[in-house]
């Protein structure tokens, strides 16, 4: 199940200079901010009557989600030393530096709540497998791991232009979404969902809730 990636209109020298923009704490955060909260609604309307007491948060960014689990037993991993320093400035865990698609990063023990927000669309499918069957490993009794993501709609829409522009190469129709995680997981919830303002949809996105088969 091949994904290819999508070439943007962006000129390269245009899209080096936004994502490197990106990569700083501040500029992602202040991107993020106006959106985070609906992104998450899935997930924290999936998880009520559900009590957690250990999360992993894997490729957590500048501490994106941690405000929510400051009275938990939580853990953020992302790839970028920037991201990591300004989430351990701003708020409570533990949080790790590395590439989570090394199988050496991954902590040990296991987890309520393992969460993948905005992560995999990437990575390419290799190793959003290889991912998310080593995740599986870390799911405590009880507990579920729980993605968001990013889809490309596919007719021409500003949600499409969006995914198209994004840093990550492999936003992927719903279906493969569907597939990827099907493969992993026993699916317990699969929701696609706009995100934007109300009257116009900027990001086409999925949330699914899974449990290791």
């Amino acid at each position: 199940m091949g994904v290819p990636t999508y070439d943007s209109p962006m000129p390269s020298l245009f899209r080096r200079l936004a994502d490197g923009a990106l990569e700083l704490p501040f500029v992602y955060r202040g991107l993020q901010a106006p959106f985070a909260e609906a992104k998450l609604s899935p997930f924290f309307r999936h998880m009520q009557g559900h009590r957690l007491r250990t999360v992993l948060d894997v490729g957590c960014g500048p501490g994106t989600n941690a405000a929510h689990f400051a009275h938990l037993d939580y853990t953020g991993i992302d790839i970028n030393p920037a991201y990591i320093a300004s989430a351990s400035r701003r708020h409570a865990g533990r949080f790790v530096t590395g590439d989570v698609t090394d199988a050496s990063v991954l902590p040990g023990g296991q987890f309520d709540c393992v969460l993948m927000n905005s992560l995999l669309h990437h990575l390419d499918d290799s190793a959003v497998r290889s991912l998310l069957a080593r995740v599986g490993r870390l799911v405590a009794p009880g507990g579920a791991v729980h993605i968001l993501d990013l889809v490309l709609p596919p007719h021409w829409s500003a949600a499409r232009a969006l995914a198209r522009l994004d840093r990550g190469r492999y936003a992927r129709p719903v279906e493969t979404w569907r597939a990827l995680f099907s493969e992993a997981f026993i699916v317990g919830a699969f929701e696609p969902y706009p995100l934007g303002l109300p009257f116009l949809t900027l990001w086409s996105m999925v949330y699914c809730e899974g449990v290791p088969r």
